[in-house]
């Protein structure tokens, strides 16, 4: 039998880098929250983890340039290559509809990659640190006025409710 596998990614619980992991490698890895790309990385040098699972670049937003100034200091070297689609869920509490929310939570990539499906449903962006964060902030206020642009995975690990699916404008987004 296989030891388990430790990955690192920046972000919390229902991040799409977390949604990244599960996909890249198994339901049976361990996903290791980091605060940053580079406690991630830091995290492989000193053995913590096998693996750094990293956003270099994103289809619609672009190169992630944080990535390209940490690498030549550190020691690691890309092993792999994964290409995760971005499919954005607008969340809502369980008691809430399309018709009750006023405003979305989220990253502001991840409200502009859904400006045009926002402004159809007549709701208001507000930028926030990242999209599995709003998801959890939403779940705490518990405010059916509230949503948050993030991840299937995120409505699942927070207790929300899927209002609308695909919200994003450009259907075809991945971030590898």
């Amino acid at each position: 039998m296989f030891d388990e596998i430790k990955v690192a990614y920046q972000g919390i619980a229902g991040a799409y880098s977390h949604l990244a992991c599960l996909n890249c490698f198994g339901e049976n890895v361990r996903c290791c929250e980091s605060e940053t790309f580079e406690d991630a990385m830091e995290m492989v040098e000193v053995g913590n983890v096998d693996f750094a699972l990293i956003p270099i670049e994103n289809k619609t937003a672009g190169r992630v340039d944080e990535f390209y100034g940490l690498i030549p200091n550190m020691k690691l070297q890309i092993v792999g290559e994964h290409y995760q689609k971005i499919e954005h869920c607008l969340l809502g509490i369980k008691e809430s509809s399309l018709e009750d929310v006023v405003y979305a939570y989220s990253h502001p990539q991840g409200l502009a990659q859904c400006r045009n499906g926002l402004d159809e449903l007549d709701i208001r962006p507000i930028a926030q640190f990242d999209t599995a964060g709003s998801a959890r902030e939403v779940a705490k206020l518990q405010d059916k006025s509230l949503s948050a642009v993030a991840s299937s995975l995120a409505a699942e690990i927070y207790g929300l409710k899927i209002l609308k699916e695909n919200i994003q404008d450009q259907k075809d987004n991945f971030t590898r």
